[in-house]
């Protein structure tokens, strides 16, 4: 009796294992596709970026109290390597309590919208009001560009985005990245967990002929998309929320990572509380979840398209943290129930999942204050499942939009 209930605990463990393999070989095939798509990028470096004509650029700044950090990202914009005849940028001062709009008013080139609203609050709502007020003025422009206030731009980012538009992109992502990297350790395991979503992962499925996610900042829409699916995302993940809506219609986001958008990041687990929340509510906790996946499928099988169905692995690819909590529960198990099979593959995850990490640092080559800041991970994948588990379930934290306190150097 003892030996049959060990058996059937051993066939529900490697039951266990072959469930957790699926995300954790979806990680490593985007891995895989990551690399060669990087070498495939620079074998046709040579080519010309140059296009015959420009597009014309609106720069769309929400601003929420952002005084302390908007000027940076005005500057770098003024540094834009783009006709400036070609580009205007838009800053909605959205509840601003403080001298947001004024700063940006006092550079003289900045247009500036101030926007209250105590019921209708976040950048979803500012976006949406901004657009039409953009409208309204006739403020017409062949493509939108959204930057957070708390950005900075490389020169070269218009151009960038022009050549994409130009070679028929409707949708675009830029590559977000960390600012304040050797800040903390805290601020390069960011920089880690962040070049894993925002670089590897959409990289890797541009090389699949997938779509990247929208990740807010860096986003580029044309007129022409936003005119067919107008901006109506509210939720916490405003911009998770408006990627599903583009890729059930059969839109497709293309990552460009030569546009680069550092930003300024928490340094301490204390500031990053309320973006933790923020982005692990994007997928998993949305009240339409299912019917989410369930519409991708159909509308996938039905118009046989791959974009569709490989953006349901993304949505139902667990959080690197929950990944890891479960390889090392499934390794602990197997010496427990003394199976080697078990053993085994839990092995094999743990490689799977540390050649998915490894290929941030193998593409980017961080400075070496990143690669030892990943003795602090086990802290900061215990602070993760924290947020998950516990703090993502107040309803107090995921109903509005909350700045996100940071350190300016």
């Amino acid at each position: 009796m003892v030996m049959s209930m060990l058996q059937i605990l051993r066939w529900f463990l490697l039951a266990a294992e072959v469930w957790i393999a699926g995300p954790v070989l979806y990680l490593c095939v985007l891995s895989v596709s990551a690399i060669l798509n990087t070498r495939n990028r620079k074998d046709t470096s040579s080519s010309s970026d140059s296009v015959s004509s420009y597009a014309n650029f609106a720069i769309l700044v929400p601003a929420h109290n952002e005084e302390v950090t908007l000027g940076t990202l005005l500057e770098s914009l003024s540094q834009l390597v783009y006709p400036k005849d070609w580009y205007t940028v838009f800053v909605v001062a959205d509840n601003c309590t403080d001298n947001t709009a004024e700063l940006a008013r006092k550079t003289g080139w900045v247009r500036v919208y101030e926007r209250f609203d105590s019921v209708k609050r976040g950048k979803g709502y500012a976006l949406n009001w901004l657009l039409q007020k953009l409208e309204e003025d006739q403020s017409v422009h062949e493509a939108y560009v959204i930057f957070d206030a708390d950005s900075v731009v490389s020169p070269t980012f218009l151009q960038v985005m022009n050549r994409e538009l130009a070679h028929g992109a409707r949708a675009l992502q830029a590559r977000n990245t960390v600012l304040n990297l050797s800040e903390s350790p805290s601020a390069a395991l960011r920089w880690i967990a962040l070049t894993l979503i925002n670089h590897v992962r959409p990289l890797g499925r541009n090389g699949l002929g997938g779509s990247s996610t929208l990740t807010g900042n860096g986003m580029c829409l044309s007129r022409a998309l936003l005119m067919r699916y107008p901006w109506q995302a509210f939720s916490i993940s405003e911009d998770y929320q408006y990627y599903l809506t583009l890729v059930e219609k059969g839109e497709r986001v293309r990552y460009v990572p030569e546009a680069i958008v550092p930003s300024l990041h928490p340094t301490t687990f204390a500031q990053m509380r309320s973006q933790d929340i923020r982005w692990e509510s994007a997928a998993g906790s949305q009240s339409k979840w299912w019917q989410v996946t369930l519409s991708l499928l159909v509308a996938g099988l039905k118009h046989r398209d791959f974009v569709r169905i490989e953006a349901i692995a993304e949505l139902l690819t667990p959080s690197l943290s929950s990944l890891t909590c479960w390889c090392l529960l499934a390794l602990i198990a197997s010496l427990v129930l003394r199976s080697p099979l078990g053993l085994l593959l839990s092995f094999m995850l743990i490689d799977g999942l540390i050649c998915y990490i490894g290929t941030a640092l193998y593409l980017l080559r961080p400075p070496r204050t990143v690669c030892m800041a990943l003795l602090y991970a086990p802290g900061y994948m215990l602070w993760k499942l924290w947020v998950l588990l516990v703090l993502k379930k107040s309803k107090r934290l995921t109903s509005e939009w909350v700045r996100t306190s940071r350190s300016v150097s």
